[in-house]
């Protein structure tokens, strides 16, 4: 109970310090980890955990104007509060400008983002693994970005960048590979890459869950 309420404080710490004051860059990578952090909390369905963690990456990105991963979680936590809205047409708002900002921040991304790093990750695949998850994940049937994730992630892996990245951001986008392969209903892709991701993140957060899917499969 202590370690969560002490954990809780520095969350609070890092949200207030970063939206009442512009911060050094080494602050600003530290606020970003406690942001990841709320947002994580957020897609496992806290509705006020979201709403901070949009409210951090919006304040880094006006830090940080030429950063497009943070202004990618920005928009991808405002599709977040688009699950938590009440009537239909907030829902479609929300989950639209959400949409938009990640568009914006895929058009900011420059081949220097390639060698920029944060956390050891490239920031331009690092934004794209943000809009890929947040298109494959928003329902295709109101909002038609299931394409579009597809193609962008096809892009990305075949990329320098990608060959990269560390071996858990690897992993991280051959689960989304996985999700392309099962809505496409083509099991042994599915079980490619998941068993890809496996190898490359044994231990990662997505780890149970590929187990079990492998094991629904028969693997």
């Amino acid at each position: 109970m202590l370690k969560r309420t002490l954990s809780s404080l520095w969350l609070m710490f890092f949200v207030t310090t970063i939206l009442s004051a512009t911060v050094a860059a080494q602050n600003r990578t530290e606020a970003f980890a406690a942001a990841r952090t709320l947002f994580e909390q957020g897609l496992l369905g806290s509705k006020k955990d979201n709403e901070q963690a949009a409210e951090l990456f919006k304040a880094l990105s006006d830090q940080e104007h030429g950063n497009p991963l943070y202004l990618a979680y920005y928009g991808s936590a405002t599709t977040v509060k688009s699950r938590d809205a009440f009537f239909p047409w907030s829902k479609l708002k929300l989950g639209e400008q959400g949409l938009d900002i990640i568009d914006k921040a895929l058009k900011m991304v420059t081949a220097e983002h390639d060698t920029t790093m944060i956390k050891g990750v490239p920031v331009s695949v690092g934004t794209r693994l943000v809009a890929v998850s947040t298109f494959l994940q928003m329902p295709d049937k109101y909002f038609h970005r299931f394409v579009a994730g597809k193609s962008l992630l096809t892009e990305t892996m075949n990329s320098r960048a990608f060959a990269a990245a560390p071996a858990h951001i690897k992993a991280a986008f051959h689960v989304q590979a996985a999700t392309v392969a099962r809505t496409d209903k083509q099991s042994t892709e599915e079980i490619r890459q998941l068993k890809q991701a496996q190898e490359l993140d044994p231990k990662g957060k997505a780890a149970p869950a590929v187990h079990a899917r492998l094991k629904e499969l028969g693997q």
